[in-house]
Order: C-alpha cells, then structure tokens, then sequence
C-alpha cells in the first residue's frame, strides 16, 4: 500500500481527493446559510397566529430552506462525479450559495418586495452556478454530456421561469399592485420549486450514472 501511494503522481493524488475536498466545503457553505435562516427565525419572525402575512413568512422559510437543500442536491451529487484538478472556478461555483443569505435577511418582512427581488436574484445566480457547474464537469470527457442538464425544460426550468416571475412579483409588490392573496401564492412557488428542481434532477442524474452510454450519443445529437 504504502509503494503504490508513493507511486501516485501528485496531480493523480490531487484529483482523488478534490471530490471530498468540494463536497466538505458546500455543505460547510449550505449550513452556514441554514443556521443563518434558522437564527433569523427564532429572532424577529412572527410565525404565528396564522395569517395571510405569517403565512407568507412560513412559505419564504421553506422556499429559503429547500432552495438550499435542493442547491446542495446538485453540488453534491456532481461533485461525486468529479475526478480532476480543481480550478478557481469551482470554489466560485461552490461560493454563490451564498446568495441566499440577502434572501433569507429579507424573509419575514412585512413588504414581500425584497424578497421577491432576492429569489430573482437566487434563480439567476442559481443558474449561473448551475452552468459553470456542468462547464467544470465537461472538462472530463466521460462528464461531456453533462450540460445538457442545464437546458430549458431541463430539471432547472424554474430557475429560468424564476427570473422573470419573480422579478414581476417584486415589481407588483413594491408598487402595492399584489394583493397579499396572489403574494402568497407566488411565494408558495418557491419551495413547490426547490422539491421539482430536486427531483428532476435526481432523475436525469441517475439515468446519466447508471446509463452513460445510452446518454452521451443524445446529448451529442442535441
């Protein structure tokens, strides 16, 4: 054992290890985030009793949670994937999950209008992540096939709706155009969105680890 680790070349011994080394620091990120919500809650949030207003603040808590959860689905699951030197552009990747800290200071507010501008800001952000993500991975040739995921109509499609809508909403929101009824609704999408985009991707995840060869001859028809 200890001949054949003194035979590993070091950019061998780099790349072994750089899947465990990612994977630490987007969970240490996505608990910061988390604990950074959680703190807010117990701080300032009125959750109760139940109103259109306070449920609107427990709709943002889940939305903010699962967006996270469902953000560390996809570092997680690709980062497994990844057998490579690191680059700078993977601690980039890795770092605009924080993005959700601005969200989570403006979740429980009583004007929906940040929050709704954040989450924008998330879904873009989210998507910029997402594609340098699959970028990064493409630079393996068994990983070329990849970026497909990230397509419209792909896993991360309300990302891309996202954008546009809740920009609208924040527009609408701050101009006192929404009525607190589709506010809550709107803000309803947004852990609807965490749970489809993690499950969607699982699914074209796992056809893509289980079947590689049945997936890269469609993407390079794609």
């Amino acid at each position: 054992m200890a001949g054949s680790n003194m035979g590993e070349s070091l950019e061998g011994r780099v790349s072994r290890q750089f899947s465990s080394l990612y994977l630490t620091l987007v969970s240490v990120l996505v608990g910061l985030v988390l604990s950074d919500l959680f703190s807010a809650v117990h701080e300032r949030m009125t959750l109760w009793p139940l109103t259109l207003e306070t449920g609107r603040t427990w709709c943002q808590i889940f939305g903010n949670t699962l967006a996270v959860l469902s953000a560390w689905v996809t570092y997680s699951h690709l980062g497994l994937l990844r057998h490579r030197v690191p680059t700078i552009w993977d601690t980039v990747d890795a770092l605009l999950v924080l993005v959700t800290v601005p969200l989570n200071a403006a979740t429980g507010t009583h004007e929906a209008a940040a929050w709704f501008f954040w989450a924008a800001g998330y879904s873009l952000l989210g998507l910029t992540a997402v594609h340098i993500n699959l970028w990064q991975s493409a630079r393996e040739p068994a990983l070329a096939h990849l970026p497909r995921l990230a397509r419209f109509g792909g896993p991360y499609t309300f990302l891309y709706l996202g954008v546009p809508g809740f920009l609208a909403m924040a527009l609408l929101s701050y101009l006192h155009l929404a009525p607190p009824l589709l506010e809550l609704a709107a803000t309803a999408a947004g852990p609807a969105g965490g749970v489809l985009v993690a499950i969607f991707f699982m699914r074209e995840w796992r056809k893509i680890v289980l079947n590689p060869a049945a997936e890269a001859p469609s993407s390079a028809g794609g």
